[in-house]
């Protein structure tokens, strides 16, 4: 079913060097039917007719499946501030950074 598409050596060469890729020459083959392969594939869906079809964004009915963003206090300074190496009481305290 799939449409394979002709990718030739100098494409695979191209495509590598972009790529920034060390291939070596024998391996230009496997990677020329392997990318006519894929593109192939994409002929196929690129020829699915999707007029009237939403996007989608998201696999899930939900958008947010998370919990909500809800601002909290769950623990005291006292709490946040306990392991911390130099405190004042209020704040930490870091070495200055100039």
């Amino acid at each position: 079913m799939s449409r394979e598409r002709e990718v030739s050596p100098e494409e695979v060469r191209h495509m590598a060097k972009l790529s920034r890729l060390v291939i070596a020459p024998g391996e230009e083959a496997v990677f020329a039917r392997q990318f006519g392969q894929i593109l192939g594939h994409m002929a196929i869906l690129e020829s699915v007719d999707t007029t009237g079809i939403e996007p989608l964004y998201s696999p899930l009915g939900t958008l947010c499946a998370t919990r909500a963003d809800d601002a909290d206090n769950l623990r005291s300074r006292t709490e946040i501030l306990a392991n911390a190496p130099q405190t004042d009481g209020h704040y930490f305290i870091v070495p200055r950074i100039v």
